[in-house]
């Protein structure tokens, strides 16, 4: 059902940008303006649509513009953001949403329940097939039918075949409230002109593979942001973003792991350090859809059972990063302790080979690199050359353009998501067990019983090598003395929305 008054009701399933104008970013001779809070992008974000953004920058970018029902403070905890309180019904099965009285759109016209109830039809929409859709919505009575060609949500009702990690999702920052006004009448590219938020900050301007910047929304319902604006630079490299940091042209960035030991210990540097950990496991994904081998597990595990991980979290970073038998990283809800996944076992790998038939006469593999960070290429040139050493396979490693890189994940055609259902199922993975396995998780009543069904479908999904876990990270930031108020998370880049932000000089 929909309430279109100051409560929505919301009961649901679930399982588990654009050509800018004027003058630019002041040089450093112009000097940094008074509040004015400077954060790289690390890359030409693909899009300023919230419901298609599933990179790095896209989401860091949308993220700071727009407003989840619910969010996740800096220790993973859901809080409140768009609604003040929820209810939840004796069965579990209907969340009511009191929504706040002050929240408002960046063009002054207050947020209702009817724009929360446009915005999640629009996010389920099978005419635009949006990138999270499905990851917010499946699940929903009315969902499928929408899917099918429905007019629309029946009502927000839970299917209670489908009730895990319902607040997880909400909270998840695409899942926002969008201005049905700046959508509509702006075209198939509104996001270029203007955004359709009501967060902490607003598009000012954007200049295509230059920089972003965003101004402060004084009306902002958590109160207004204390810096006047944030300006975001696009620095695709990262030892480019450090030396611009060096030069005191950035106030926050991550630190290249080649850097880290030297940062430090330097004096100076070392006391602008931010370590503490990240919801981030850096990984292989064998697609049977580029590499024909692959689809035969048997080769997927030698693979697998060919990396040494913990050699590459030692040798490749220094320790700083710990060896990934799971694929859900510490620190998140449902992490699988003591799992310990497909051993190093060069040996069994080749007998694998072996046995499929295909020892010797694997064809040249080229695997793709997210560029957005230093990160992933030292671990796929880590992991490349075992795989020479002890299979025999020439690899190549790819590394495009990042707009090309997240062009190709959403093609499937390089090597996130293992669901077979889902738009996002990267790796092409396609197996009813681990499928079975989810759903059943889903419809658990309780998250004790979803947790073991989970842990059941991802430990199926590593020993089928379906997703090869490598090392999960942690963050290192430098962040400039004169800020303050900045709050980390696990999540995203490392950072919350920035309205508590504040630059002391």
């Amino acid at each position: 059902m929909y309430v279109l008054r100051r409560v929505v009701v919301v009961a649901v399933a679930v399982g588990l940008a654009a050509a800018g104008v004027g003058g630019g970013i002041p040089s450093p001779a112009t000097g940094q303006g008074a509040g004015v809070f400077r954060v790289p992008l690390g890359g030409e974000p693909p899009t300023g649509d919230p419901y298609f953004a599933t990179d790095f920058s896209s989401g860091d970018l949308t993220f700071l513009m727009y407003t989840t029902l619910v969010g996740l403070d800096s220790a993973g905890k859901i809080v409140p953001d768009g609604a003040r309180s929820w209810d939840v019904s004796p069965n579990g099965l209907v969340y009511t949403f009191h929504l706040r009285d002050n929240v408002q759109f960046h063009s002054g016209r207050k947020v209702t329940a009817a724009d929360w109830k446009w915005s999640f039809e629009r996010m389920g929409d099978p005419g635009l097939r949006t990138a999270v859709g499905d990851v917010v919505l499946a699940g929903i009575e009315g969902y499928d039918a929408q899917q099918r060609g429905a007019a629309g949500l029946a009502g927000f009702v839970l299917n209670p075949r489908a009730r895990g990690g319902f607040l997880n999702r909400l909270a998840y920052y695409a899942a926002v409230v969008l201005d049905r006004d700046v959508v509509e009448k702006g075209g198939k590219g509104w996001y270029e002109a203007r955004d359709a938020g009501s967060g902490p900050f607003t598009l000012k301007e954007w200049v295509h593979n230059d920089h972003v910047t965003l101004a402060t929304d004084p009306h902002y319902f958590l109160g207004a942001p204390k810096v006047s604006r944030v300006e975001m630079p696009i620095v695709p490299q990262a030892t480019t973003r450090l030396s611009e940091y060096q030069a005191g042209q950035l106030d926050l960035v991550s630190v290249p792991l080649a850097d880290y030991q030297r940062i430090r210990s330097d004096p100076v540097l070392g006391k602008e350090l931010l370590v503490f950990p990240r919801a981030q496991i850096i990984w292989f994904g064998p697609n049977p859809r580029v590499y024909e081998p692959f689809r035969d597990a048997r080769v997927r595990r030698a693979f697998a059972m060919a990396i040494d991980k913990v050699k590459i979290a030692k040798a490749v970073f220094f320790g700083f990063y710990q060896p990934a038998w799971s694929i859900v990283p510490p620190g998140i809800p449902g992490f699988y302790s003591g799992y310990k996944g497909l051993a190093y076992d060069p040996a069994q790998a080749k007998k694998l080979l072996a046995d499929a038939g295909v020892a010797g006469k694997l064809p040249p593999l080229t695997i793709a690199m997210n560029p957005i960070a230093q990160d992933y290429q030292m671990a796929a040139e880590a992991a490349a050359a075992m795989l020479k050493e002890n299979l025999g396979v020439d690899v190549a490693l790819q590394k495009t353009e990042f707009a090309n890189f997240q062009q190709g994940m959403n093609r499937r055609t390089v090597f996130l998501l293992l669901y077979s259902k889902s738009p996002l199922d990267r790796v092409s993975y396609a197996n009813p067990d681990f499928d079975r396995f989810v759903d059943d998780a889903n419809a658990a009543p309780t998250e004790a019983q979803r947790t073991v069904l989970y842990h059941k479908a991802e430990a199926l999904a590593v020993e089928d090598a379906a997703m090869i876990p490598i090392v999960f990270s942690q963050f290192a930031l430098l962040k400039k003395p004169y800020v303050h108020g900045l709050e980390t998370t696990p999540a995203l880049t490392g950072w919350l929305r920035f309205n508590a932000v504040s630059i002391q000089k």
